[in-house]
């Protein structure tokens, strides 16, 4: 399993981000997550050895980590991830948002139903949050699509938008 965060920072957009790790960590270390900007891992999937073997191993690459891939303020960057991640369909992108309204703004042209090796899991955290969000989500063209439901605000029911759903993921808010 690999990490890929091309840029870092992120903006405050629903409750669940009240209790972000991503702000408590880098507070920490004072830095300002509001200020978006490039890493200098933003090339990773696709940097090569001397032999010519791509560094970052094949499996599942979580992206934006500590960030998110939908950030309004990373659109001019994104087009080149996508590149990246279509180059290496040896690896799985799995990337969590909570921006899941953005989805159709942020996508390639050639995108269609999906590409076959990125996962995109939308993030709830209260009832309304996944009624809101997961209505979205269940209609957008995505091959493989999961919930995660962190940090978990209240008791949600979100049977109804499980079709073709691969994984929900659950964690309470502590």
């Amino acid at each position: 399993m690999a990490m890929w965060n091309p840029w870092r920072g992120c903006k405050k957009c629903s409750d669940g981000c009240l209790h972000c790790y991503i702000h408590k960590g880098d507070s920490k270390r004072n830095i300002n997550t509001n200020e978006i900007v490039k890493t200098k891992d933003f090339e990773k999937p696709i940097e090569k050895l001397k032999n010519g073997n791509y560094k970052m191993k094949s499996g599942i690459v979580y992206l934006c980590f500590s960030t998110d891939f939908l950030l309004e303020e990373a659109d001019e960057w994104r087009k080149e991830c996508w590149k990246m991640m279509k180059e290496r369909q040896d690896c799985t992108f799995l990337f969590l948002t909570k921006r899941i309204d953005r989805l159709m703004k942020c996508i390639p042209n050639d995108w269609n139903d999906g590409y076959d090796n990125v996962v995109v899991c939308c993030t709830i955290e209260n009832q309304k949050n996944a009624d809101d969000k997961l209505a979205i989500f269940k209609d957008l063209p995505i091959k493989h699509k999961c919930i995660t439901a962190q940090p978990l605000l209240e008791k949600i029911d979100m049977e109804k938008y499980l079709d073709d759903i691969e994984l929900v993921v659950c964690r309470w808010r502590i």
